[in-house]
This record gives C-alpha cells, sequence and structure tokens, in this order.
C-alpha cells in the first residue's frame, strides 16, 4: 500500500470530494455511523478522476463505491441508512440514492467484500486493496484521513494497461465481466494475462448468461458493443497479434487524451 503523492492526481481527487452533493453525503453516512467506522472509497470513480488527471478525459462516472469496515458483527448497513431511499445489491450490500444526487452510493461491509468473504480473510484495509481485481481500480481514498493508497494503480492507468491486482478469483464469470466492461469503458489494453484468461473458451450457457448480465447491467446497445468487442478479441492468436492489432485503431472518445 503507497501514499499516491502526485500532486496533478491529489487535486483532481481532492476537488471530487470537495463538492457538496459528494462531500455532504459522505459526511452524513459517517455521522449516521459508530465513530469506530472506517469509510472508504474505492474502484471505477477513483480510477476515472485519475485517468482524468493524467489523460485529460476519463469516462463518466455514475455510481461510487464505498467500503465500510472497523464496525461490531452484525450491524446492518440499512439501519445507519434508515428513511433513505435503498436497495440491495447482488454482492450483500447497498445501493444508496441520496436525494438531489446525480451519483449513486453502492455500500459494502468490509467483511462481506466478496474476496474477502470467499477466502475468508481479515476484513482491513490491505486486504481489500490487495483483494481488488485489477490495477486500474487498486486504489482507496480513506473519507476520514483524506488519505490516497494504491497498489499500482496510478502505473497501470498511466501505461493504460488492464493486469490483475489480486490472484485471487472467487468467481470466474463475474471476473470475465469485469474484464470486458471495464475494457468497453476506458478502451485500455489487456495484460497477457488478463488476455489469456478472457481467451479461454467460455461454455455456451456462460457466454448465454455473460450476455444477458451485460443487457441487465448496461443496456442491450451496449452489450452487443462488449460483445461484439469480446467476439472481436477471440480472433486473434496470440497477445502479440491482439496488440498489434489495437495499434491501429481510432481512440474511443473516452480514450483521447
Amino acid at each position: 500500500m503507497a501514499t499516491v503523492t502526485d500532486a496533478a492526481i491529489v487535486q483532481v481527487v481532492e476537488g471530487f470530494f470537495q463538492r457538496p452533493e459528494i462531500h455532504g453525503n459522505l459526511d452524513y453516512l459517517s455521522r449516521r455511523l459508530p465513530g469506530s467506522a472506517e469509510i472508504a472509497v474505492a474502484g471505477g470513480a477513483l480510477r476515472n478522476l485519475i485517468i482524468d488527471a493524467i489523460h485529460g478525459r476519463a469516462p463518466p462516472t455514475r455510481d461510487i463505491d464505498l467500503f465500510v469496515g472497523g464496525l461490531d458483527d452484525g450491524f446492518r448497513l440499512s439501519d445507519a441508512l434508515d428513511g433513505q431511499a435503498v436497495e440491495p445489491t447482488a454482492l450483500k450490500g447497498l445501493r444508496w440514492y441520496p436525494v438531489a444526487s446525480g451519483l449513486a452510493f453502492d455500500l459494502c461491509l468490509l467483511p462481506d467484500f466478496v474476496v474477502i468473504d470467499t477466502y475468508h480473510l481479515e476484513p482491513t484495509m490491505d486486504n481489500l486493496l490487495g483483494g481488488i481485481d485489477f490495477t486500474v481500480n487498486a486504489v482507496l481514498y480513506d473519507f476520514k484521513t483524506k488519505r490516497l493508497v494504491e497498489k499500482g494503480c496510478t502505473a497501470a492507468v498511466r501505461d493504460r494497461v488492464i493486469d490483475f491486482n489480486s490472484g485471487l478469483i472467487p468467481d470466474k464469470l463475474l471476473i470475465a465481466y469485469r474484464i470486458l466492461l471495464i475494457s468497453h469503458k476506458t478502451g485500455f489494453d489487456l495484460s497477457e494475462r488478463v488476455f489469456q484468461f478472457i481467451k479461454s473458451p467460455l461454455e455456451l450457457a456462460a457466454a448465454a448468461h455473460l450476455k444477458k448480465l451485460f443487457r441487465a447491467k448496461v443496456g442491450k446497445r451496449t452489450a452487443t458493443a462488449i460483445m461484439d468487442d469480446y467476439n472481436e478479441l477471440c480472433k486473434y492468436s496470440s497477445h502479440e497479434a491482439y496488440l498489434a492489432g489495437r495499434a491501429g485503431r481510432a481512440l474511443r472518445p473516452a480514450e483521447q487524451p
């Protein structure tokens, strides 16, 4: 775990969390939780801020992933958000829709984080950072201490590469979904390890489920585009051929510096 010290990145991140609709909702959540609570932001929102700081343009952010630790066993997030608009998520968390906010907040208790839960790890921020799927997502912002820490995220974003951060894969289909989604959003290249993983043939039923999952999550049009990307990727016989094929492509708007 390393502290991010790049001034441009820190400035963009601090500016984001100073926005009234962001800071106000996180402050509200903090006041509704016990004093021992740790609140960490992780994942796509931070990744997009770092992409913006480094490359000048990033995919849109529509939600913020929050992880809450330091609580007693049996604590329920729904109690802290009583009276708020919430719905359960597929991975034991809650999606919170604050009033007058353009962003949703996806909350998960640290012990319920899929890697910590599946592999029976200690519910710590170190294990959260170490269990995040890809290096482009391996960054945490501690809301209380205002500390931004990473595990190779800024280098991965700078190099435009999606590589595994964790060797722990609790669900292969979920990881396949995440690879294709993040590749589509960012336009970043896949590392050789990730390329070989996604090139492994999916069973027909698994491929159909993946397509159905994309349609449910991102809509039919985007799902079709993502599956077209996957089919194109599968045509390459090697990672070298894949990179050569991508070298001459036109950058998507979200990728352009």
